[in-house]
């Protein structure tokens, strides 16, 4: 709409308000002169006035009565609903009220919304709640509040949804500017989640602070799609007498001009609405304000906002420029999608500063975050090695071979989900796959989360940057499983095979691999000849159910999630002593309790080899088991010739499994071997390039090699793709440190260290650089707090080694070390390599230290 058409709106508004009933009437008829839309949009403001107040914060999911009247009561703590437990009241919620419930099947809490008895009677709306949450459901990202289920219990109509702890947005900004990397952050996650809606055609029609909440972990979630409509090919705006749609269907302060004016909306609607999300994050205020609604809605028609660059030096001019685009008043004028949005915000916040958010998930135990933040889980990103001593490289060139994603299957029937099933059968399938020479299969920590019941496929390899994906349904009746397998063409949609399958529950594994075989015969590839599938069998059903409850949780890569991981592994071979899988999950539950520092060394590496040798006495052919093995006896055993060849063997058995050619990286990184650690690690990289746990897996790799500008690329590129993830700023930091920039790295560490739980490292990192930086005073306070934490958790005795080492006292140092020494305390791995050692490399004492490990000598003390 033009400028002049919104000021001739105005105009008559403000005159029609002096009038009332037919005199108004009679006054807009004069005044329009028969130019009936003209009057359909003053009359549809008119109609916003008399809503008041109440209708700045009301929303369709916001309109409804009191819950459980005519006759039902309100649960109390203790109560079931279908399979789920309430455990207290959070509040109201649009149609009804929301609990905070736990699903008893898979052991999370949810949020349980109950609908209205009134509404849930009302056909009209019954049928209008049931196709929103549906459009809901369709949207699996990491950025928007899942919907589980909606199903109906004892006579009330409910929804699950995803439990968000943490606050909103709008209590975020708190009326202050955002500072620029935790803007990014937050503009980058929520973008992404538009995205997602947007290539599914749903338009959420209410984006605005109060719907998107910051979780502890620094993450956005977008909620409330309930708003959201499926938008149909050619649209047209309704006839006849307009209505404000903010009444039903948005907020004014953050409505496009279109949406306040009752016209037909799209996808742009929501983009003018996330411009006004970022622009009360860069400058703490609404960029349309009013004292009534009418006022509000009139300056979202007609007022330019003042700039984002004249109430917010700190952010970069461009800030404002992309938010200016985001808000043109007409739909043609602004980005016509949120992807090119989403382009200029990347670029931002790439070139522009570092966002330097950290994560308590991933900022665990990043001492071996080098290998084990890399062991488990945007543009193309793929590594290339080129010769020794050049830069390493991004292309965009695809990986080799054919490359394939395998989604979590997904239940046929809603209501009896077994998530941990549906996960397990793809992970087991793409261990299958994995063998295969001639494929590039996308590890399971890379699929993870498409397991959402409406989730594309298409959409989901696209994302991927792969060839081809499976997708299946599985049903379980008694003791049989019926599987339904499609593979697709990512390029062009094309069905490339389907099958269906039913066998016994307890013939499971032969299920898989006569799927795997015949996806491999779809590709046109082999399978590997060396799998031993007669092996792999299990006879009991529940033993099988608890591996997999094991493997769901192996992959959440928390403290809490190794120790239930191992408990259901150990309750698999309690039931089936001969279970070589369950005896091989338990080793990498070990390896990862003593890996992240949640468990001393000798708690966790002892106990993982001997399940790893156990898995190997019964089936040799466990790729698995190998890799767990060979991370023992390297890191707490330190014998490398063994290592090694168990690290070979385990790629044999399976070289599509990129943690472990990341792993392998890391010993060869470790033995010096720098050039073939790139190589490994490239590879790693190469078969799930969207990681940016593998992408800065590479940069430590390239950070003991001591190509630390290097080094520095790859964790600005992991941090590019999630900028909540801390052990890419926490490397950040160390590559910084080894270039004398003391300050910003100091800066990414002591961001971190409020997110990082009780983990010791990165306030030992930041000890580190107070040390180097001449701080004595501030890094001896770090250490008396490290010493305390000590006495709580483990706290590896190297590290204290290295910070007496920075601060010049060397008597302490290998007093430290001879501790270390003597509880094999895997830090000393890297002992030849480490650029943290350094101060102490041309003491005698030292050389001895890495005889007695017959590690390679030590390297030339570079120039600090």
């Amino acid at each position: 709409m033009r400028p002049d058409r919104w000021t001739k709106i105005e105009e008559l508004l403000q005159a029609a308000l002096e009038h009332t009933g037919a005199e108004r009437s009679a006054f807009l008829a004069s005044a329009c002169e028969g130019d009936t839309d003209l009057r359909d949009q003053v009359e549809a403001l008119l109609d916003a006035d008399q809503l008041a107040q109440g209708f700045l914060e009301t929303s369709a999911l916001e309109d409804a009565a009191d819950l459980f009247i005519d006759g039902h009561s309100e649960p109390v703590a203790g109560s079931r609903i279908a399979h789920y437990v309430v455990e207290q009241r959070l509040g109201s919620g649009g149609n009804g009220e929301v609990y905070l419930a736990r699903d008893i099947r898979l052991g999370r809490r949810i949020a349980l919304k109950l609908l209205d008895d009134a509404i849930a009677d009302d056909g009209a709306s019954r049928a209008r709640f049931l196709r929103e949450a549906r459009l809901a459901s369709a949207i699996s990202h990491p950025h928007v509040c899942a919907v589980y289920e909606v199903g109906e219990a004892d006579g009330h109509l409910f929804i699950a949804m995803q439990y968000v702890e943490g606050e909103t947005l709008r209590h975020r900004i708190a009326g202050r500017p955002l500072a620029f990397d935790e803007f990014c952050a937050i503009a980058l996650q929520v973008s992404e989640a538009l995205a997602a809606a947007h290539a599914l055609g749903i338009v959420h029609h209410d984006v605005k602070t109060c719907n998107i909440m910051i979780t502890p972990q620094s993450q956005a979630m977008v909620l409330d799609f309930g708003l959201a409509r499926m938008r149909e090919q050619g649209e047209v705006a309704a006839q006849g007498r307009a209505t404000i749609p903010g009444a039903v269907f948005g907020t004014p302060a953050s409505m496009s001009p279109e949406q306040a004016l009752g016209g037909a909306v799209d996808h742009r609607s929501d983009i003018f609405s996330f411009g006004v999300v970022l622009y009360e994050m860069a400058t703490g205020q609404m960029p349309f304000r009013g004292d009534s609604p009418t006022e509000v809605v009139r300056a979202v028609l007609r007022t330019r906002p003042t700039p984002i660059a004249e109430l917010n030096a700190a952010l970069p001019e461009r800030v404002s420029g992309v938010v200016e685009r985001a808000l043109a008043k007409d739909p043609a004028d602004r980005y016509q999608s949120i992807e090119a949005m989403r382009v200029d915000l990347h670029d931002i916040a790439d070139n522009d500063a570092i966002a330097p958010a950290a994560s308590r998930a991933s900022a665990r135990g990043p001492a071996l975050a080098l290998a084990f933040a890399a062991m488990v889980a945007v543009p193309l990103i793929v590594i290339t090695v080129w010769p020794a001593g050049q830069p390493v490289q991004v292309a965009t060139a695809a990986p080799r071979g054919r490359s394939i994603a395998v989604l979590p299957f997904k239940s046929l029937v809603s209501t009896e989900r077994n998530e941990a099933l549906e996960l397990g059968m793809a992970d087991t399938l793409i261990a299958s796959l994995s063998t295969i020479p001639e494929l590039d299969v996308r590890p399971i920590s890379a699929v993870r989360n498409y397991g959402g019941l409406q989730q594309d496929a298409l959409a989901a390899g696209r994302e991927q940057r792969v060839d081809a994906v499976v997708d299946g349904g599985i049903q379980t009746s008694a003791d049989r499983v019926r599987v339904t397998v499609r593979l697709l063409n990512v390029s062009d949609g094309r069905q490339l095979w389907a099958s269906r399958f039913e066998e016994p529950l307890t013939n499971i594994f032969a299920l898989q691999d006569a799927v795997a075989e015949r996806v491999s015969a779809a590709l046109t590839v082999r399978l590997a000849a060396n799998q031993a599938h007669e092996k792999r069998y299990v006879a009991d059903v529940e033993a099988y159910q608890l591996y997999l409850l094991g493997r769901y949780h192996l992959v959440r890569l928390t403290d809490d999630g190794f120790s239930r991981a191992l408990h259901y592994f150990e309750q698999a071979v309690a039931r089936d002593p001969a279970y070589a899988q369950a005896h091989a999950g338990m080793a990498k539950a070990y390896v990862s309790l003593s890996g992240f520092n949640a468990w001393p060394p000798s708690e966790g590496f002892p106990k993982a080899r001997q399940s790893a040798e156990t898995a190997l006495r019964l089936d040799e052919g466990l790729a698995d088991a190998h890799a767990a093995l060979a991370d023992a006896i390297f890191l707490h055993g330190w014998n490398w010739g063994a290592a090694e060849r168990e690290y070979r063997r385990a790629l044999e058995l399976n070289p599509g499994d990129a943690d472990a050619h990341m792993a392998y990286g890391f010993y060869l990184g470790a033995m010096g071997r720098h050039d073939d650690a790139i190589k490994e690690s490239t590879r790693a990289v190469e078969l799930d390039p969207l990681s940016p746990t593998l992408i800065a897996g590479l940069g430590g790799v390239l950070h003991v090699a001591r190509r630390h500008e290097e080094a520095g690329v790859q964790f600005r590129r992991a941090l590019a793709m999630d900028p909540n993830f801390g052990y890419g700023h926490w490397g950040l930091g160390r590559a910084l440190l080894e270039q004398r920039r003391y300050g910003p790295a100091a800066e990414a560490f002591r961001r971190s260290i409020p997110l990082s739980g009780d983990s010791p490292d990165e306030t030992a990192e930041l000890a580190r650089t107070y040390a180097l930086a001449g701080k004595r005073s501030e890094a001896l306070a770090l250490i008396a707090r490290l010493t305390r934490l000590s006495t709580r958790r483990y706290v590896a005795p190297t590290t204290f080694a290295v910070l007496h080492a920075a601060l010049g006292d060397k008597d302490k140092a290998f007093s430290w070390l001879a501790r270390a020494r003597e509880k094999r305390d895997f830090l000393l791995v890297l002992a030849a390599v480490e650029p943290m050692f350094d101060p102490l490399r041309d003491d005698a004492r030292f050389t001895a230290l890495l005889a007695s490990m017959k590690l390679a000598g030590p390297l030339p003390n570079p120039a600090r």
